[in-house]
């Protein structure tokens, strides 16, 4: 099973942590969606690819 919430603040949802508490291997925030709907607009408005990878590290960071 998998659960996917798409809100991305907080990083982890009442619904993750119900998912997490009920043995669910694979839980999802909108994080990642966040960031590839991010690279789209990006290549849209400035006509260049986003540093795709630079802005997932900082996204993922645990200082963030």
């Amino acid at each position: 099973m998998i659960v996917f919430d798409t809100v991305y603040a907080p990083r982890e949802t009442k619904l993750m942590k119900v998912a997490k508490e009920a043995g669910v291997d694979h839980i999802l925030n909108g994080l990642g969606m966040m960031l590839e709907q991010g690279a789209e607009a990006f290549k849209l408005w400035i006509g260049e690819d986003m540093p795709v990878d630079y802005i997932r590290e900082l996204l993922f960071s645990e200082d963030n």
